[in-house]
């Protein structure tokens, strides 16, 4: 018994100080190991954040600049039908008026101009049919304000390559001005049997789904519209017609068609800044020796411009601005962010950034994409 208890008594645990001792370095490898997983999660929602906005901005460019050489696909070129005025109609059952932005011509730049947080927006137009190019003559005058029940219609020369019901027409006379329809009924003609009437009736009951293109009677006559086409009245067919517009809402690159849904739906978010200019070439050339900008300076009118400057644009010089959408943390001790402190450039000598409208720009990490996209159906055609 006695050899027992000497055998117990010689044990012993650890001393307080030895506990103290362990638990301060296990502590000291805890926050080691805690700060290394924290800045490897640092650097990986950095590199995270970064390969989004590599993604965003190439898909927004991408887009964009698809749809721009294919503006001015199966409409009428400049050369084809001169307009000075065009007349439209859009109703989709909550608003109507003309088609809002109707640009007229393959593409048409708004310039936003260089308040901050201003952006441009790009509207391009394109059809679906080969024979745009192509006037149909009609065999009657056009009567566009119709008196009593009397039904719109249009009695084409030719039906060759007349698009069918829901296809667009545009049309006009020499007097310069142009309507565009779209068709509602094909019917044989029977004064002449190797022809068509086209009708183009007003939709009764627009809505999203079924956007009313064709202005009712009251509508044309409460906004000046010619009685009628009665000199060399002719028609284009364009066939399916899209236009669509580019434009930044809220941090987010938005399109919007006209012809189609007419909903402004997101493309990519975290878009900032979209800059545009034309590039012109000289009357009668087909080689870009300027850009500008879509305003009034010191080369014309580039905010309206005339038919004729409108053959002179050959490309569009384009350029995205996306951010991170990962906010930075501010400097160590400050209330302010130094993430980036210069603003993004669109291109050497292109219109200038500017993001100041929002207060915690400099917080967020950004890259602009940028490139030069040729009108290829516009120099196609030799429109000079």
């Amino acid at each position: 018994m006695r050899k027992h208890l000497q055998q117990h008594k010689g044990q012993r645990g650890f001393s307080l100080i030895e506990i103290l001792v362990g638990m301060v370095v296990g502590l000291v490898v805890t926050i080691i190991i805690y700060q290394v997983v924290a800045t490897n999660e640092g650097v990986k929602r950095t590199t995270t954040a970064g390969a989004d906005t590599q993604q965003n901005g190439i898909f927004s460019l991408t887009t964009i600049e698809r749809d721009i050489r294919a503006a001015g696909w199966g409409i009428p070129a400049v050369s084809s039908m001169v307009c000075t005025i065009f007349y439209t109609y859009f109703n989709d059952g909550a608003t109507s008026g003309p088609v809002p932005n109707f640009p007229g011509t393959a593409l048409r730049i708004t310039d936003g101009g260089t308040a901050p947080g201003a952006s441009d927006s790009i509207t391009m137009m394109w059809g679906s049919s080969v024979r745009a190019n192509v006037p149909n003559t009609l065999l009657q005058n056009v009567t566009l304000i119709p008196t009593g029940t009397a039904a719109a219609s249009i009695q084409p020369a030719s039906k060759v390559g007349v698009s069918g019901t829901g296809g667009f027409m545009w049309v006009t006379d020499d007097t310069a001005n142009c309507m565009v329809a779209q068709i509602t009924a094909v019917a044989p003609n029977p004064v002449s049997p190797t022809t068509v009437i086209l009708s183009h009736d007003p939709v009764v009951s627009p809505s999203p789904a079924q956007p009313n293109y064709n202005a009712p009677a009251s509508f044309m006559t409460a906004n000046a519209w010619p009685v009628s086409f009665n000199a060399n009245v002719r028609m284009f067919d364009v066939g399916a017609l899209t236009q669509r517009t580019y434009s930044i809402v809220n941090g987010s690159l938005m399109a919007q068609d006209r012809f189609s849904s007419a909903e402004n739906m997101q493309v990519s978010n975290n878009v900032v800044s979209l800059k545009a200019q034309y590039g012109i070439s000289d009357a009668g050339g087909q080689t870009v020796n300027k850009w500008v900008s879509a305003t009034v300076n010191a080369d014309g009118n580039w905010a309206l411009p005339t038919a004729n400057d409108m053959r002179r644009v050959k490309a569009v010089h384009l350029a995205v601005v996306v951010r991170s959408p990962l906010k930075e943390k501010p400097t160590a001790g400050t209330s302010s962010c130094a993430t980036t402190t210069v603003a993004p450039t669109s291109w050497p000598g292109g219109p200038v950034i500017d993001l100041s409208n929002d207060p915690d720009w400099m917080c967020y990490r950004y890259r602009t994409f940028e490139t030069v996209v040729p009108m290829r159906n516009v120099l196609w055609a030799n429109l000079s």
